[in-house]
């Protein structure tokens, strides 16, 4: 089981995000229940995040901008250095091409945000990483 109170327990989750309000509110709540929160609003600073803070999960939204998040996750899964990292997709896009893509590619989980409040968000986040603990996986 993941020990909260110890930092070198913190479990750093990549907020891929583009809108600011939500990207706030994520982030208030995900550090009140002890997760360690990197912004990032754009796919190019999603990657390097993921190359320099090395998270150990990424919930990333689809619509950014005129970009689209299953890009970058297509990258991070074919990098040695990221494919391992989890990924929960979060958006409000729930077209199934965009599922059947993330799924293709990897994707733990997908999550449409107007389902889900920020509280439910970080208990998933730290039950998952829980149990990837617990089989050895993280």
């Amino acid at each position: 089981m993941i020990k909260m109170d110890d930092a070198s327990m913190l479990i750093k989750v990549l907020f891929v995000e583009d809108d600011p309000d939500q990207l706030f509110l994520f982030q208030q709540v995900f550090n009140l229940k002890g997760l360690l929160t990197i912004p990032a609003t754009t796919i190019e600073e999603a990657l390097r995040m993921a190359f320099i803070d090395r998270p150990d999960l990424i919930l990333l939204d689809v619509m950014l901008h005129n970009e689209n998040g299953l890009d970058i996750m297509e990258k991070l899964k074919q990098d040695e250095a990221t494919k391992d990292i989890p990924i929960f997709v979060f958006t409000n896009t729930d077209k199934k091409e965009f599922k059947d893509r993330a799924e293709k590619l990897g994707a733990e989980d997908y999550i449409i945000k107007s389902e889900t409040i920020p509280q439910e968000m970080a208990q998933r986040i730290q039950e998952f990483m829980e149990e990837r603990v617990a089989a050895g996986k993280a």
